[in-house]
């Protein structure tokens, strides 16, 4: 189920099957192999989206735009951290696992890695890490505030953003925020199973703090 937590266990059944490799839309191709390289592997709600791939392409590219593309005004790696946040917060099992399993494999192996410890990791989503600067602090209070009530973010978070980001950079930290909520509510509703070799990292989950 989207949630799953505790102890590694055998995959579960989707709720609705998934596209078999052999029916894979061909018009998703060019975006579909770069996530493979990327990922090492078809996730399972890649899998689901290609029911309909007119959606699908348009998700991925946006996904993209706002995750990794060469026109991002926003670090790449801090990115990650902050969507990995906010996947948590929204209490997102799949989403979570898949992000902490991406951050914690090693860098330059093919597929994307970050090199984050485990410890690194747990005190990132707990809150306990120290941001690296004033703006990455501005950017985690903005996550944390968007996706916990995005309708009641503090004056003085919006405040300390605007006094270190640049408009560019703002709206597509609100992108992230957004994009992520939108993710982890398809993912999460449709009980969308952990791949069995992630299972273990659904754990994050639990150690959101707001």
């Amino acid at each position: 189920m989207g949630r799953q937590t505790g102890t590694p266990r055998a995959e579960d059944e989707p709720f609705i099957p998934y596209v078999e490799e052999k029916d894979y839309p061909e018009s998703l191709r060019h975006l579909l192999d770069p996530y493979v390289q990327r990922m090492g592997f078809v996730p399972n709600a890649l899998k689901i989206y290609m029911h309909r791939p007119e959606i699908a392409e348009v998700l991925w590219s946006l996904n993209s735009a706002i995750m990794r593309d060469p026109s991002s005004t926003l670090d790449q790696f801090l990115k990650r951290k902050l969507a990995v946040v906010c996947c948590a917060l929204n209490g997102c099992a799949y989403c979570t696992a898949h992000s902490c399993s991406m951050l914690k494999k090693p860098a330059g192996i093919g597929a994307e890695g970050w090199g984050m410890e485990e410890t690194e990791l747990s005190d990132l989503i707990s809150g306990q890490a120290r941001p690296g600067d004033a703006m990455e602090q501005a950017c985690f209070d903005y996550v944390r505030a968007a996706s916990s009530d995005p309708t009641n973010v503090p004056d003085a978070v919006l405040d300390n953003l605007k006094q270190h980001l640049t408009p560019p950079q703002i709206a597509e930290l609100a992108c992230l925020v957004g994009f992520w909520k939108f993710y982890n509510t398809v993912h999460d509703s449709l009980h969308i199973p952990i791949e069995a070799d992630l299972l273990e990292d659904a754990r994050y989950v639990g150690l959101a703090a707001r």
